[in-house]
């Protein structure tokens, strides 16, 4: 019931400040589903945007002693692992959307596992889809598959996009999920299903890292 009333909040909040922003410009802020600039040095929760079916939030697979696998939780009441974002070559602050991000989950007790960064498994994959791992190197300019983009899906939510080789947003394939053959609702590249999400602020601790350079 309380993950509930947050996502209905949340959701009204988003609703408001989208609303009551200025027309889009070339680095448009992402705003968290209270109306916050997202930064860089915060953790936050990936969560579906639609409450009940559309499952919870975003995590990494618990099949092995250093999982790789990043896939959606199938229950709504689940928020999944933090992240944090680390914007390319810049020492700005607020995450814009259409910005090369690195996406890497938080350290946390729960895991010995040094793999947290976010990577395009199989890139370049042309005609088929590519799955999320956590394969990448934080701050590698030159490896194209672990930089990321957040893009606006609609009034309310936002969507992930890979876009390697994207000029003025050319070339950007969107991030999905697909039901792998273990039942898991894997992140992919191309993915059967489109995932729209919010960004739930984990308030508790901020990790103090602003950007690669």
């Amino acid at each position: 019931m309380k993950m509930t009333v947050v996502l209905l909040i949340s959701v009204v909040h988003l609703l408001l400040a989208f609303s009551s922003s200025p027309c889009a410009t070339a680095e448009q802020v992402v705003l968290d589903a209270v109306g916050n600039v997202v930064e860089t040095g915060s953790k936050y929760y990936i969560v579906s945007a639609f409450y009940g079916a559309g499952g919870g939030g975003i995590s990494r697979a618990d099949d092995s002693e250093c999982p790789t696998k990043v896939i959606q939780s199938p229950f709504y009441e689940d928020r999944g692992t933090p992240v944090y974002f680390t914007r390319k070559a810049s020492k700005k602050v607020e995450i814009t959307e259409s910005t090369d991000l690195n996406i890497e989950f938080y350290k946390d007790n729960q895991t010995h596992c040094s793999k947290n960064v976010w990577l395009v498994e199989g890139y370049p994959g042309l005609h088929y889809k590519m799955d999320i791992s956590t394969d990448g190197v934080a701050g590698e300019l030159l490896q194209l598959a672990s930089w990321f983009q957040i893009k606006k899906a609609n009034s309310f939510s936002y969507k992930l996009s890979f876009c390697p080789l994207s000029f003025g947003g050319l070339g950007c394939m969107d991030i999905g999920t697909e039901l792998g053959n273990d039942g898991q609702r894997r992140l992919a590249v191309r993915g059967q299903r489109t995932f729209n999400f919010v960004l739930l602020k984990d308030i508790d601790h901020d990790i103090g890292i602003k950007s690669v350079v």
